[in-house]
């Protein structure tokens, strides 16, 4: 991802309706490469929040997203990243980089983003994207091997 300063995030994306609840849409084509948005967000470290609404980042602490952010879904085949830059500097307040979101692939109007949750196996569940590529659970591909059918 470059470091393009990003356009305004409700500019291009909207919460709406999906299969798995509600879901992050594409108002207008996103390019390759764009950085959707920062997500911003609590950052905590108790580790008692619930997996499917807290992301992970550096020194075993946790962000609690804020909308629109909070809605992304996961895709096994995901079109979304999560990044942060490494050359930038850690917020003060909390020690961690900031998180983004980036486009891994041309996004057309109307799509939904995901990001691949990637979970450990220990708390994996099944998988209901319906990507091509689904494993059947979201859960880490290198822990699938660990999660009991």
């Amino acid at each position: 991802m470059s470091k393009k300063k990003a356009k305004k995030v409700l500019d291009m994306v909207e919460v709406k309706d999906s299969n798995n609840g509600q879901g992050l849409f594409a108002k207008k084509k996103i390019p390759k490469d764009t950085v959707v948005g920062r997500i911003k967000g609590k950052v905590v470290s108790d580790e008692k929040h619930d997996p499917r609404y807290v992301m992970e980042l550096e020194n075993n602490l946790l962000l609690v997203p804020k909308a629109p952010f909070r809605f992304l879904n996961h895709s096994c085949h995901p079109n979304c990243e999560l990044f942060d830059w490494e050359d930038e500097t850690p917020n003060p307040k909390t020690g961690v980089r900031n998180l983004y979101l980036g486009a891994l692939r041309k996004i057309k109007p109307g799509d939904e983003l995901t990001i691949d949750y990637s979970w450990p196996a220990s708390v994996a569940i099944p998988c209901q994207c319906g990507s091509k590529k689904c494993r059947g659970y979201i859960v880490d591909k290198d822990e699938l091997h660990l999660v009991s059918n």
